[in-house]
């Protein structure tokens, strides 16, 4: 499916976390503002990090965030997709799959032997089979977690 007209994905900039803050609210997440535009920068700077964000215009209509690193166990590198985002009105529209395609192209260029992501079950695009209609395989593995902060409510 080809982008709507208009639409087009670039790595995002510092400047792209105001944007970016209203699509993680509709992860379902309460960021706090305070720190965000930092947190934001850090990340989209880390050499062990590539953000994506499609745009139309300025405005930004959705968001990728990928890590990557060495992996002992793979003998090589190994990304993980951390979030992807697309506005809910422009859901169903390709935009999900290029941000999609510009992370995997990404890290099949750094020789990444893998990608991997999580995601609940509940969510609409799991629901859908997104991910399984872009070829990723569903694997028996449990996710753990530890919160070091506790969460705002």
């Amino acid at each position: 499916m080809a982008l709507p007209a208009g639409v087009n994905v670039r790595r995002a900039r510092p400047g792209d976390a105001s944007h970016v803050f209203a699509l993680v609210e509709q992860l379902g997440y309460q960021p706090d503002h305070r720190g965000f535009d930092e947190t934001f920068a850090q990340v989209v700077r880390h050499p062990e990090a590539a953000v994506y964000v499609a745009v139309e215009g300025l405005r930004v209509i959705g968001y990728l965030a990928m890590s990557q690193r060495p992996q002992i166990r793979l003998g090589g590198r190994a990304a993980c997709i951390d979030e992807l985002v697309v506005d809910e009105r422009r859901r169903g529209e390709g935009v999900g799959a290029a941000l999609l395609d510009a992370a995997i192209s990404y890290a099949r260029g750094l020789g990444c032997k893998r990608v991997d992501l999580s995601t609940k079950r509940a969510r609409q695009s799991y629901q859908r089979g997104f991910y399984v209609a872009h070829g990723f395989v569903e694997v028996d593995s449990a996710l753990l977690r530890m919160e070091l902060v506790k969460p705002r409510t």
